[in-house]
């Protein structure tokens, strides 16, 4: 591991709270059954993205270490490079390192990849005996999903059903969205809530809960109180790794054929 990808883990794996509460679910999923469900909002180029993708892979790698009796992270990073190869973890990777490899089964993005999904689920979520699955969702599934009608519409529900009962088959749901209009219902009742906002040269992810604080005259007024807070550094090698950027737009780009192919009435291919 380069000294780019270090920095990056190390800042993960030491301060960020998204992390460590999906390293608890992962690493305690075979004797509690614990689920994680967690949604992050936040405008385009906001780093959404890349927060939930490092701090997923962070708690996957801790679950991996942890079964190595590797807790500390210059150990850990030993011990999975000796037994897998070399890892990579900063904007600059331009391939998937082996933990990416055995984990991208579980990645979708764009609403073209809720079919796959779909398709997928039974695998997923039924037939692979492993317990501790990881899922993550990056805007794959918003409200104006059931708005296209016919087949998205079918697909939209079928997602509704499947998430509902999915901490059968799963430890770790992660999803993200621009903006918390689009998130369905379902997915908000079920799921934590993490906010994205700008301040000064850091990124702050804020975990909030709502609660209703008592008046004077008997009414109540409604507050959010403070979970926790992860704030990332605004700098390049935090970005999204290469490999999986350039995934992203090329999903994009089908999204966007996909739409013209609905406009005209051309369905899908």
């Amino acid at each position: 591991m380069d000294e780019k990808s270090y920095e990056v883990l190390r800042w993960y794996w030491e301060k960020s709270h998204l992390a460590s509460r999906i390293y608890s679910a992962l690493n305690n999923s075979g004797g509690g059954g614990l689920f994680l469900s967690v949604v992050v909002v936040g405008k385009p180029g906001y780093g959404k993205t890349s927060y939930a993708y490092y701090a997923l892979k962070t708690g996957i790698i801790k679950m991996l270490c942890a079964e190595e009796d590797a807790y500390d992270l210059d150990m850990c990073v030993k011990a999975l490079e000796n037994k897998h190869g070399e890892l990579c973890m900063s904007k600059y990777c331009q391939e998937p390192d082996p933990v990416d490899r055995e984990y991208r089964w579980a990645y979708y993005t764009g609403i073209t990849d809720l079919e796959r999904f779909i398709n997928d689920a039974v695998k997923l979520l039924v037939k692979d005996s492993v317990r501790r699955k990881v899922l993550f969702m990056d805007d794959l599934v918003t409200k104006s999903v059931f708005n296209l009608g016919e087949k998205w519409r079918r697909a939209y529900m079928a997602f509704r059903e499947i998430f509902r009962v999915a901490r059968v088959g799963s430890s770790v749901i992660i999803m993200t969205a621009t903006s918390p209009t689009l998130i369905p219902d379902f997915v908000k009742h079920a799921s934590e809530y993490i906010a994205v906002w700008k301040y000064g040269k850091l990124f702050l992810y804020g975990r909030y809960i709502k609660y209703l604080e008592p008046n004077e005259d008997g009414s109540y007024t409604a507050k959010l109180e403070r979970v926790f807070e992860d704030r990332v550094p605004i700098k390049a090698l935090f970005g999204m790794p290469k490999w999986l950027e350039e995934d992203i737009n090329e999903r994009k780009k089908q999204l966007i054929r996909d739409a013209v192919r609905l406009v005209k009435g051309d369905g899908f291919v």
